[in-house]
């Protein structure tokens, strides 16, 4: 799939920065994993936000569509690592969100985050559209039909998953990627 995509760091910085410079702020979505090889240095200047999820709701929600997930997939070691880089590197705590938490409060979970990041908050950042983006990539059939429907923030689970719902052959991949988890989200800033 990402052999269709861009994937030269680079030039995919390089974008980013026309936007930039052509729109102000901008919002990039990535995943840990992918940051992990590329010259960090060219992301000193961004504000990272690290977005995290429980990992038995990650599992569940993963294997749905991929049985063959790795902890390396999942991302939780890599966030930590480019969480303590970013600290290290600028002396300052990145933000980190609990899903849930943004799920159950978005307006009150965004207006902190936009004041934490110095940016005005809107009503306008509660609802979207629905249907395909352009940029969703090519990834968008498999992963994000769920937020294809959506025009905004959907309802909290009444149900918090729990390792016990996560099945028994993945069982050692919780356990590998829960003290990542727990070190991310003891930084959460709402926490």
């Amino acid at each position: 799939m990402l052999s269709s995509q861009n994937i030269d760091a680079n030039k995919i910085h390089d974008k980013i920065e026309e936007m930039e410079k052509m729109k102000g702020n901008i919002f990039v979505k990535n995943m840990a994993n992918t940051v992990k090889d590329m010259n960090k240095n060219r992301i000193l200047n961004y504000r990272p936000i690290f977005l995290v999820r429980n990992p038995a709701e990650v599992i569940v929600s993963h294997i749905k569509l991929d049985q063959s997930i790795t902890g390396e997939d999942l991302c939780f070691e890599h966030q930590v690592k480019l969480y303590d880089w970013f600290q290290e590197q600028t002396k300052e705590d990145p933000l980190v969100i609990n899903a849930n938490e943004l799920i159950k409060d978005p307006k009150s979970i965004l207006t902190g985050l936009c004041d934490k990041l110095n940016l005005p908050f809107t009503n306008e950042m509660l609802s979207w559209p629905a249907g395909p983006k352009p940029i969703d990539g090519v990834w968008a059939s498999a992963w994000y039909n769920a937020v294809h429907q959506s025009t905004g923030f959907g309802q909290p689970s009444s149900t918090k998953l729990t390792r016990d719902d996560v099945p028994s052959e993945f069982l050692a991949l919780y356990d590998e990627v829960l003290p990542y988890y727990r070190k991310i989200l003891s930084h959460s800033f709402l926490d």
